[in-house]
C-alpha cells in the first residue's frame, strides 16, 4: 500500500497529466485516462527509483494497471472498434493490452526479492510508457475526433464505475 507521500506524488502527477491532456483538447474519458496514466506512471517511477518500495507498491500498481486496462477494454475500445476510422487503433491496443496482462501476471507470480523481478518490472515500465505515449498522442486524439466530445464525456462515468468494480476484485 502506498504511503501518504507516494499517494500525493501519484495524484499530483495524475492531475498534471490531466491538465496537459485538456490543453491538447482531450476531454471526458480521454482526459480521465490520461490522469490515470500519470498516477500509475508516478508509482512505477517510485519503485524504479527505490526497490525497497516493491512490496508496498506492487499490489497497488497491479490493481491500477489491471482495472485501468480492463475498464478501457470494456467501455472505450468497443466504441472505437465499431468505427472504421478507429478500428485498427482498437485492434492494436487489444494486442498490447494482452502482452501487458501477461507481463503483469508474470511479475505477480515472482517474488519481489528475486533477481528477475527488477528486470521484469523495468520491462513493464517501458511497455506502459510506450502504451501511454501511443494512446495519449495518437489514439486518444483520433478517437475523440471520431466519437465526438459529447460521447467522450458520456463514456467517462461508465469507465470510472467499471474501473472501480474491477479494482474491488483484483
Amino acid at each position: 500500500m502506498p504511503n501518504r507521500m507516494d499517494s500525493m506524488i501519484a495524484r499530483g502527477t495524475g492531475t498534471a497529466k490531466a491538465v496537459k491532456a485538456r490543453l491538447r483538447g482531450l476531454v471526458g474519458v480521454f482526459e480521465t485516462l490520461a490522469e490515470q496514466h500519470g498516477e500509475i506512471g508516478a508509482l512505477l517511477k517510485r519503485v524504479n527509483n527505490d526497490p525497497a518500495k516493491r512490496a508496498a507498491l506492487w499490489p497497488t500498481i497491479r490493481q491500477e494497471l489491471i482495472s485501468h486496462e480492463q475498464a478501457e477494454l470494456r467501455e472505450v475500445y468497443p466504441v472505437l472498434r465499431a468505427l472504421a476510422a478507429t478500428r485498427t487503433l482498437a485492434e492494436r491496443h487489444d494486442a498490447e493490452a494482452t502482452e501487458l496482462s501477461i507481463l503483469i501476471d508474470r511479475i505477480h507470480q515472482t517474488d519481489v526479492v528475486a533477481a528477475v523481478w527488477g528486470p521484469l518490472f523495468e520491462r513493464l515500465t517501458s511497455m506502459v510508457e510506450h502504451h501511454v505515449q501511443e494512446e495519449e498522442h495518437d489514439i486518444f486524439p483520433k478517437a475523440q475526433d471520431a466519437i465526438g466530445v459529447d460521447r467522450a464525456r458520456e463514456l467517462e462515468p461508465r469507465l470510472l464505475a467499471v474501473k472501480q468494480q474491477i479494482a474491488a476484485t483484483v
